[in-house]
């Protein structure tokens, strides 16, 4: 294992920028990261010779391959959206016999390159460990990893570490002062990051999976999403094109483009598109607000393994979410706790004691699409308590 990251940090030009003391740092502590792409455990973990249990979702300790490689780790499972006292138990267990814990504040892989929202609660999880807090800031990684692709992309990526922490500070600081510290050293706007640096992406399929973040064209305005191939990506709807460059950037032979960068086109769109769920959600309707044809749905009951239901649409409603295969199932918002985009993007729900997949068969679904939906019809029904931290500015008003 320790070969083959080490052959992958050489191929995708991954370095750090680490102080000695974190490097060969022998006592328990807690790593905190910014969060990008799939294999950030295996990269920030790699430069530290005291390896750390990773918390992680289990929506990928349910995955066959990556799950058994993350379990085998050590791996804490947390579910996605709740709050998991089970869960503060088991990292306790792993400080208390010496061992280091690691886990991302954010909660989730960024979509837009910028860091997401982080709960104020790390700060209490920080002073409740009461061990040295070691900061992992990933530069560059939007480039080689973006959350919506599915090749990865060489880039240069640098990773900056620092002890944030220390024993000490964590009894003489508020709660208020620790988080304060944290959000400085992991807050990180990595489109902006790439543009200071002159980054180059040496790839030549710069564009493919960008319909599973992006899905309203700037020029025909509809939410019908996109068609990628390669560096370039098309409207559904009125096939206008746009390319994306060797430094990321969008360009396109269509007139002027509105914005040139992912992060700027995800902001615009999200706005947007609560409006449009909102506008359209005040009053029950007979028909989907919109549909994810031929989707592999999968089921669990709590925490069981998922199994295959077949192939069917899942359907959009005001007030729920209609699975159409083998018969229908009716899931109603109300009853749902959680729904987002998981490992592979493939879209995750709870409802009451079960779980639920659906996985893109013929085309990339947008799963933020759906969690950007949800959250709207949430806050329109006074559920904000089951919004996703990282969309809440969207709903404040």
């Amino acid at each position: 294992m320790q070969l083959v990251i080490w052959i992958f940090k050489k191929v995708f030009k991954i370095t750090a920028n680490i102080p000695e003391e974190v490097t060969h740092i022998n006592e328990s502590y807690l790593l905190l990261a910014n969060h990008y792409g799939r294999y950030d455990p295996f990269i920030i973990s790699d430069f530290i010779k005291k390896k750390p249990n990773f918390v992680s979702s289990d929506a990928i300790l349910r995955d066959p391959i990556i799950g058994r490689i993350f379990k085998g780790l050590g791996a804490i499972p947390k579910k996605k959206g709740v709050r998991d006292t089970q869960v503060i138990r088991e990292i306790k267990k792993v400080i208390d016999r010496g061992g280091a814990i690691a886990l991302f504040p954010e909660a989730t892989r960024t979509w837009s390159g910028v860091t997401h929202y982080i709960d104020p609660s790390i700060a209490k999880l920080a002073k409740l460990l009461n061990v040295p807090v070691v900061t992992a800031k990933i530069k560059g990684a939007y480039a080689f990893d973006p959350r919506w692709a599915r090749p990865l992309r060489r880039a240069e990526v640098e990773i900056e570490y620092d002890i944030a922490l220390s024993k000490a500070d964590l009894k003489t600081l508020s709660s208020e002062q620790v988080m304060a510290i944290i959000k400085e050293k992991l807050t990180h706007d990595d489109i902006a990051y790439a543009k200071e640096a002159n980054l180059v992406i040496r790839s030549n399929y710069r564009a493919e999976y960008i319909e599973r973040m992006l899905f309203q064209c700037p020029n025909c305005q509809s939410f019908d999403g996109f068609t990628s191939n390669k560096n370039k990506f098309s409207c559904n709807a009125c096939n206008y094109t746009v390319h994306i460059n060797e430094k990321g950037c969008f360009t396109t032979k269509e007139g002027q483009i509105p914005y040139d960068n992912p992060r700027d086109w995800f902001n615009w769109q999200n706005v947007n598109f609560i409006r449009h769920i909102q506008e359209n959600s005040s009053q029950p309707k007979e028909e989907p607000l919109f549909l994810a044809p031929k989707m592999e749905i999968h089921e669990a009951i709590g925490d069981g393994k998922m199994s295959k239901q077949g192939v069917g649409d899942v359907s959009f409603y005001t007030d729920r979410i209609e699975i159409d295969c083998m018969g229908y199932t009716c899931l109603y918002h109300k009853d749902i706790s959680s729904l987002s985009p998981q490992f592979k993007e493939r879209i995750e729900l709870f409802c009451q004691d079960k779980a639920y997949r659906f996985a893109s068969t013929q085309h990339q679904e947008p799963g933020v699409k759906w969690e950007l939906a949800i959250n709207a019809v949430w806050h329109a029904t006074r559920q904000g308590f089951k919004l996703s931290p990282y969309f809440k500015e969207l709903f404040e008003e």
